[in-house]
């Protein structure tokens, strides 16, 4: 079978450059490679022993649709401020608009809307001046909690869309290589 595009890891950018293709109308073939197991199929076996049983071939919290995220305690911060160089990089205005696009894609698949974070008062600014004093800025930074026991069901609801936009997903399948080939005037 021919492909458009071949996602290799069903993390975070595999799943976002996937929902990207479809968002865009790319009409692209589009496969995505996971070693591990769909979301609904990962299940720590920790829960039920208390301890790590070193899953084999692969982890079950770390390997799999949307990676350790379906595990998590899923805290997106919402400021670019926090969290990297991608605003010195891109500019802060750009950063901040990719997070809120981010973060509106997660809210439209069943991420809870109260945001967490956004301190105002007298005791806050108090403490603003303090850190000020000592060389430090206190950032707002707000936050959606996803949430252990609700990141699974977000991240099906995601699995289960793309699948149903014609993203095909093949799970247990490690790749150990690529090959690429580079078509010139049509030679190999």
């Amino acid at each position: 079978m021919k492909y458009d595009v071949i996602i290799i890891g069903a993390g975070p950018a595999g799943i976002f450059t996937a929902l990207e293709l479809i968002r865009k109308n790319a009409g692209k073939k589009i496969l995505m490679i996971e070693k591990g197991k769909p979301v609904d199929q990962r299940h720590c076996p920790k829960a039920e022993t208390g301890k790590c049983m070193n899953c084999k071939p692969n982890c079950m919290i770390t390997t799999g649709f949307s990676g350790a995220g379906a595990f998590s305690d899923g805290k997106l911060s919402l400021s670019c401020e926090v969290g990297g160089e991608l605003p010195a990089l891109i500019g802060e205005e750009f950063a901040q608009e990719l997070i809120d696009y981010t973060d509106r894609i997660y809210l439209e698949f069943g991420a809870d809307e109260h945001v967490e974070g956004i301190y105002e008062g007298e005791e806050i600014n108090e403490i603003r001046r303090r850190a000020i004093r000592t060389g430090l800025r206190l950032v707002n930074c707000p936050i959606r909690h996803l949430g252990t026991e609700k990141a699974q069901k977000l991240y099906l609801n995601i699995q289960n869309d793309l699948a149903d936009k014609g993203v095909e997903m093949l799970f247990g399948t490690e790749c150990e290589n690529i090959i690429l080939e580079s078509v010139h005037s049509g030679q190999p």
